[in-house]
């Protein structure tokens, strides 16, 4: 083929690219955006509503206006978001770009800018899925309150496809907190935080969540006097699927910690591992739902400023509508109690895996556990007058306790005159907690582990209730 003829298939391929992918493209996005209402946050457990309000399409480029609901107290917070959908593809990398501002909404409807700038936009990706980031340079906000925030440089990225495993990652170099009222600053420095979700919209679906969060220090300051110091937080999150339940497991590490000023508690290498254990997946959906309609419902008719949900789902005497709506909050509360059951007959726990820290003293090392037994539990076991009863007869749990004797004896010590008398006041508390049996003492530590139950408490194999 002579050069010209491949000049001639080059040119036409482009021109055929430029000229007629993006109106393809455009209608791409408005059937996508047709389908928000079902797709989108509106279709999730979360308590968000969505709604496409326009779209207008052109042949390079189109734009949406959508709107969120967000019900989570008496007034729902509603965002108004316009998309400018640039359809000029880039081949192999991204059919469109979409553009996103973001608005409040009032009452009336009227749309003012949020109080912080970000920008955020889109890449719908040539091989499936979107990428999404939004950036926030400066963070300057305050309220009337007298609590002001400043930050920089926040970044948030998230991408993957719809209906399978989504990646997210934050950045924030630093984040300071002024109350004026109390004098309260608190300052934070670089948090990092990333992981992987799937949005779960089924029980049968295999559940996926983790997450990574590191923070380099978190100071707080109070009329200019250190209260807490934390450097080199860590944090693991791990979700674990077991078909119809799941495990939330969760690890914390802090290199070193000072609690108060100067002559404040330090403690490093602190480690914080718990776990919340067989929470029901049917049940948690359900929970969820419910309280999404719930606050909905009470959405429907906003209350007068300062009213909360409860004043929304219970009107005063009087009205001819009372009756009903009461009966409605009744219906809901009982609806939630089921699924509320429904988790408690999966027997689910909560779980300390490993508490430790070291102080100038000597070391801390403990355990906890505690565990509902669902065994013999229907849904609508559960009610608002036998939650407590039913809670006394299916608890159960242990504990354990180890401590260098110096961390007892030495702790909150007063650097004066008055300090060897206060030790030995704390020798002899020492020694009658040993002899009524709270705690062992090997000369070097100080124990104990203790269990509990319907049958009572026992510490050390000692029943004490």
């Amino acid at each position: 083929m002579k050069r010209s003829q491949i000049a001639i298939a080059v040119g036409v391929v482009v021109l055929a690219w430029v000229a007629v992918v993006p109106g393809i493209v455009g209608m791409r996005a408005e059937a996508d955006f047709g389908k928000f209402d079902q797709d989108a946050l509106g279709s999730s457990s979360l308590p968000i509503s969505t709604k496409l309000a326009s779209f207008q399409r052109g042949w390079f480029s189109s734009t949406a206006k959508t709107e969120y609901a967000i019900s989570m107290g008496a007034q729902p917070v509603r965002l108004a978001v316009t998309h400018q959908v640039n359809q000029f593809a880039i081949p192999f990398y991204r059919w469109a770009k979409i553009t996103h501002t973001i608005a409040l909404v009032d009452d009336k409807g009227v749309e003012t800018p949020l109080p912080v700038k970000l920008n955020a936009s889109s890449d719908k990706l040539f091989f499936g899925g979107l990428s999404t980031s939004v950036a926030a340079p400066e963070i300057d906000w305050q309220n009337q309150e007298g609590l002001h925030i400043v930050g920089k440089n926040l970044n948030l990225n998230f991408h993957g496809k719809s209906g399978e495993t989504q990646k997210y990652e934050l950045n924030l170099p630093s984040l300071s907190a002024i109350s004026a009222g109390t004098q309260i600053n608190v300052n934070l420095s670089n948090l990092n935080l990333s992981g992987t979700y799937k949005d779960e919209k089924s029980a049968t679906d295999t559940w996926k969540q983790d997450g990574h969060i590191k923070v380099d220090s978190i100071e707080a300051t109070r009329n200019g006097n250190a209260v807490l110091k934390l450097q080199n937080l860590v944090m693991d999150t791990d979700l674990k699927d077991h078909g119809n339940n799941f495990d939330l497991v969760y690890q914390t590490k802090i290199d070193k910690s000072l609690f108060g000023d100067a002559n404040g508690v330090v403690a490093d290498e602190i480690h914080f591992d718990f776990s919340y254990l067989n929470l029901n997946k049917d049940g948690l959906l359900k929970i969820q739902a419910a309280s999404k309609a719930f606050y909905e419902a009470a959405a429907k008719a906003p209350p007068v400023a300062g009213a909360d949900v409860a004043a929304v789902a219970a009107p005063a005497a009087g009205d001819d509508s009372t009756d009903a709506k009461l009966a409605q909050k009744k219906a809901q509360m009982a609806m939630l109690m089921q699924h509320a059951g429904e988790l408690a007959a999966s027997s689910p726990g909560f779980r300390i895996d490993r508490f430790s820290l070291k102080t100038p003293n000597g070391e801390v090392a403990g355990t906890f556990e505690v565990n509902l037994d669902g065994k013999g539990l229907t849904p609508d076991a559960l009610t608002g007058n036998n939650v407590m009863a039913l809670l006394k007869e299916k608890i159960s749990g242990k504990g354990s306790l180890t401590l260098a004797r110096d961390v007892f004896l030495n702790a909150f010590e007063q650097k004066n005159a008055a300090a060897p008398a206060q030790r030995q006041m704390k020798e002899n508390q020492l020694k009658m907690y040993v002899n009524q049996g709270y705690l062992k003492d090997d000369g070097k530590q100080l124990s104990l582990e203790s269990t509990f139950g319907p049958q009572g408490v026992v510490v050390n194999g000692k029943r004490i209730m």
